[in-house]
Order: C-alpha cells, then sequence, then structure tokens
C-alpha cells in the first residue's frame, strides 16, 4: 500500500485542526420559516449493499426500517443513477429526472466547452462546484418550497436548502484514525476524543443529532446522508464494521423517529430511506495509464481530491499535450476523453474526437494509430468498454469476447450482440430474447432486466453515453477490480468502491412511508426518478416538464397480500 509522504501527512493534520478551529466560531446556522406539512425526511444511507440490508432485514437487525417498511412501500430492486456515485446519484431523488439531465456526469468529468476549469472534480474543497454546475431547471425538491425552512447534512448536491451542514471534521478524523497513531492517542483522551475525535458511529450520530435539533424549526425538507457505510467500505471492503454501520444507521432513524413524535410532527411526516449506489468488493487496482501508455498515447488523471484549491479553474491549455483524459468514478469506473485531431495545443480538448477516433487514435506526437477500445477491452480486470451514441443514436457495449449495440428505433431501444453477450443476456433462457434486436421501452427493459447481473443497462448505458459531455469511452470494472490504483493519496488503494453497472453497485432498496402511502406494499423495482417523482408529489411540489420518473402511488392498490 502507497503511503502518503510527510509532507502530505502535516497537510492533512494541520488542515483538520484549521477545520475544528472554523467549525467552532461560524456564526449561527440560517432559518426560513416554520413550514407546512407535510414534513418529508430523506435518510439517504451513502453505499448501501442490497444484500447486506436483506440479509439483516431478515434477521431483524434493523427493526426501525422493517416498521418504516410495514407502514408504507418496500422497492425491493431499486435502480440508481449511472454512474452509481455520491453527489450526483442524488438528484433523481431531488427532481423526478434521470441525473443524466443533472448538467453534471458524475463527481469527475471533463467539459469541453468551458474556458478553464474544463476538469471537473468535486471531491474534496470544490465540492461546492457542484450546485453550481448543476442545470437550473428543474427545480429541485429544496427549491419547491420558498421561504420555508429546510434543511441537509452532509450533502453537496442540495440547490435551494436553506441551512446547510457539513460534517467535515467528524468523518475525516473517523477516516483518518485507523491511518494514523496521533488521531487514534487523541481521540482516547476523555474530553477531546468524544468531542471532537469521533470514531464511525460517533460521526454518523452527530449527524443525526445535528438533524434533530434543527426539527425544532420545522423544516419542510430534511436531507440526512449517512455517509459512513460508503466510507467505511472504500478502505476496508464489506467487513463486520460496514454491517454494524447499517446497523447503527437503523438505530439512529428509531432515535430520529422518536423526537418527530415528542415534537407532534410524525402523523405528517413522509420518509424516504434511500441509497445513491450499492458496493462491491476490490481485490486488485488497475491504472489504465499504463495500458494507454504502452500502446503510445499521454494520459492524464489528475489528482483525487482537491485538498487545497477553492475553484476549478485550470486552463485548457493543461491538456494541451495529452491524448487522453481519464476520469475516475467511485473507482470502478473512468471516462475516457480523447484528443480530437486536426486541433492544435489546447484546441484539441476544446472539440469533441470523431466517433471513430476510439478506434483509430493518433498520439500528437507522432505514431501508429491506436485502437483504444481493442487496448482497454484486453487490460486484466477491465470488463465493458462502451462506445459514445453516433451519430445515429447507436451505442456499442464491448467485453473481451463479444459486443452488444443498442439502437434507438421506434421510440424503444434494441439490443443486438456478436460473439458473447457483454451484458449476460444471452446466457439466461429467461432473458435471451432481449438479444433479439427489437425495440423496446424503457419500462420494459427496467421490468425485463432488474434481476440480472446488468439491471437496466440498455437504458442506463444509452442515456448516458448520448450525454453533450461524455467520455468517448466508458469502461467499467470487473468484479475484484477498480481501476484506480495508487490513486487515493491518503489512505493507499481501495478495498472497496462502485460507480459501475453490474447489479452490486446499481441495485439498491427504496423504503418509502408516511401520509399518502399505503401501508404493507412491496414494488419489485423502481429506478431513482420514480421515488423522486412520488416524493414531490407527496410533499405537493408540482412535477417538472419533461419527468424521467414515475409516480409510483397509482400503482398501489390495497396490502399486498402475506
Amino acid at each position: 500500500m502507497k503511503k502518503p509522504r510527510r509532507w502530505l501527512r502535516f497537510s492533512l493534520l494541520a488542515g483538520l485542526v484549521l477545520l475544528g478551529v472554523t467549525y467552532m466560531l461560524r456564526p449561527p446556522p440560517p432559518r426560513g420559516r416554520p413550514a407546512d406539512p407535510p414534513y418529508l425526511t430523506f435518510f439517504l444511507v451513502d453505499g448501501l449493499s442490497q444484500e447486506v440490508f436483506q440479509r439483516e432485514l431478515a434477521a431483524g437487525n434493523l427493526p426501525h426500517i422493517a416498521q418504516l417498511q410495514a407502514e408504507g412501500l418496500y422497492v425491493e430492486d431499486g435502480i440508481a443513477a449511472f454512474p452509481s456515485m455520491t453527489g450526483y446519484g442524488f438528484y433523481p431523488f431531488l427532481t423526478g429526472r434521470d441525473a443524466v439531465h443533472s448538467g453534471v456526469l458524475g463527481l469527475r468529468w471533463f467539459r469541453r466547452e468551458a474556458q478553464e476549469g474544463n476538469f471537473r472534480n468535486y471531491v474534496g474543497r470544490t465540492n461546492v462546484e457542484m450546485n453550481r454546475d448543476m442545470s437550473p431547471e428543474p427545480r429541485t425538491l429544496f427549491e419547491c418550497f420558498p421561504g420555508q425552512h429546510s434543511f441537509s447534512v452532509n450533502s453537496y448536491a442540495n440547490r435551494g436548502v436553506v441551512r446547510n451542514e457539513i460534517l467535515g471534521w467528524a468523518f475525516s478524523i473517523a477516516k483518518y484514525q485507523e491511518q494514523y497513531a496521533a488521531l487514534r492517542f487523541l481521540a482516547g483522551t476523555p474530553w477531546l476524543g468524544p468531542r471532537f475525535m469521533p470514531n464511525w458511529f460517533e460521526a454518523e450520530t452527530q449527524t443525526v443529532e445535528l438533524a434533530m435539533k434543527d426539527l425544532a424549526f420545522q423544516p419542510k425538507v430534511q436531507w440526512l446522508t449517512l455517509a459512513t457505510p460508503d466510507a467505511r467500505q472504500h478502505i476496508a471492503g464489506t467487513d463486520e464494521t460496514y454491517v454494524a454501520l447499517v446497523r447503527h444507521a437503523d438505530k439512529l432513524i428509531g432515535r430520529y423517529r422518536e423526537e418527530s413524535r415528542r415534537l407532534g410532527q410524525e402523523e405528517h411526516r413522509v420518509y424516504a430511506i434511500i441509497s445513491d449506489h450499492g458496493v462491491t468488493d476490490v481485490k486488485h487496482n488497475v491504472d489504465l495509464r499504463k495500458a494507454l501508455g504502452a500502446a503510445g498515447l499521454s494520459a492524464w488523471r489528475g489528482e483525487a481530491t482537491n485538498l487545497s484549491r477553492t475553484r476549478l479553474d485550470e486552463p485548457v491549455s493543461t491538456w494541451a499535450d495529452t491524448d487522453v483524459v481519464l476520469a475516475v468514478n467511485g473507482n470502478t469506473m473512468n471516462y475516457i476523453y480523447l484528443r480530437a485531431e486536426g486541433a492544435q495545443g489546447a484546441e484539441a480538448w476544446r472539440k469533441r474526437a470523431a466517433p471513430g477516433a476510439a478506434f483509430q487514435q493518433t498520439p500528437h506526437k507522432g505514431g501508429s494509430s491506436v485502437n483504444v477500445v481493442e487496448v482497454l477491452r484486453q487490460v486484466d480486470g477491465v470488463e465493458l468498454v462502451v462506445t459514445r451514441a453516433d451519430a445515429s443514436g447507436e451505442v456499442r457495449v464491448f467485453s473481451r469476447t463479444g459486443e452488444g449495440r443498442i439502437t434507438p428505433r421506434d421510440g424503444g431501444l434494441a439490443y443486438a450482440c456478436e460473439g458473447e453477450d457483454p451484458l449476460n443476456y444471452a446466457r439466461d433462457e429467461a432473458t435471451r430474447h432481449l438479444c433479439d434486436g427489437q425495440p423496446r421501452g424503457a419500462r420494459e427493459w427496467l421490468q425485463a432486466t432488474h434481476t440480472t447481473g446488468f439491471p437496466d443497462a440498455v437504458v442506463r448505458l444509452h442515456r448516458l453515453m448520448s450525454a453533450p459531455d461524455v467520455g468517448d469511452l466508458v469502461v467499467t470494472a470487473a468484479l475484484g477490480f477498480d481501476l484506480a490504483a495508487d490513486y487515493e493519496l491518503i489512505v493507499g488503494n481501495y478495498r472497496g468502491g462502485h460507480g459501475g453497472l453490474r447489479a452490486d453497485q446499481l441495485r439498491v432498496p427504496y423504503v418509502l412511508a408516511g401520509p399518502g402511502v399505503p401501508a404493507g406494499q412491496r414494488m419489485a423495482t423502481a429506478r431513482a426518478e420514480d421515488i423522486g417523482a412520488t416524493l414531490m408529489r407527496l410533499a405537493g411540489c408540482p412535477p417538472p416538464p419533461n419527468q424521467d420518473g414515475e409516480d409510483l402511488m397509482p400503482s398501489v392498490a390495497g396490502p399486498t397480500p402475506p
């Protein structure tokens, strides 16, 4: 495991101390007027493994979530946004629209038309840029109720919220205690430790206690990101501590409901227990720059975290001598942006590469052209290589041994494959017919694939690869791999991740309960934007035009038989 340099350790510790002092000296938080019911509370459990959730639920270890499930609607196979990313994946819940329409494309991506700051990286002190980059329309749920109080904690995709809290100090300390003995020593001191040096569980408790105090101001919308499962899983995989943190989240939800009852708000409160993505364990870490470099292409991927920078303002000339820009998302997915041929220097990054560049990219310093698709699909640890939509709208999906083609036709999407099916539908008799090249609507694709290893992949891939600023290629990691070797400077290579298209990362549970949600309901599957569309209607927010999501309540009719 790569260890950070001494100066980086010092900078980290100094930065944490400064962050703590700043937090203690901050002014009183803003406050809107007490809101009108109904109230809406989001508990987003960041990086919630569907497998762990279902096992713990069946074992009776999540009693408070089980109670909400009994009181409302349980969606067993929820489908997260793709790429399956924090922040970006919040957008559908707040707008009822697919995250590809948000104006951002993940935690890291490349915006070609910008004059500076083309590489958008929202990890670290530049996280405030995500809200600024989001499309002004449609309104978020926070913006639907101007003047009324609202609150979020540990979210940087929350445009329009009145009060926002980021417990960066608590979560940084919890995350880095395992790396530094000095932090563990301070955490053990009687007074300082519990207050300023929390562990994973204490940090999460601080999150919910802060929200519980804010309930006194009668917020219309509260958003709580319970971030510790995701943070822990990145460092250690899906271990016993990860499972314990999921149980701890359930206990905190119970405490929150008790406070809501005490304040007389519970009968007016709608709950959404959701997740932005699942997780996968990682044993091997891959750096795609090595394969690209061996093929003669110079590749750049930037820093993982902006520790000191507060603005994304690098000039486009930064990439003048680069053939390929990589953008890592969740560590199991990379965008690949290719230099446009026929332009010099920085201008080569202001326009898209030609549609065929992925199959014939010439190094800017000279040499033979490179079939980038072929290079990447042969890398150990790569599962899928996907090309952006061409002029006809066709998206091509490559594995090492086969190719699939997604084609828009007659108002739907058709899928056909050559060789072994990259999405594995052709391997199963129940789904083999999906490769027949016949167009199907978005809902039909969801219903037909939500239990497969690549749920909703045809729709999710085509929407993403048709976005204006998507990479020329998207690459996803195979089981047990990530695509970010030696990327995380502080904690070394990750042992867990997300970002990809497989079921372990895209499939998550959703639970809705409260006024307007009939009790005892189960639904096989729904997308994140369906949850958003449903919540907007329940909260009294008019749906946006061209809404991607579908209100789920008309499909719910009476209790599900036992």
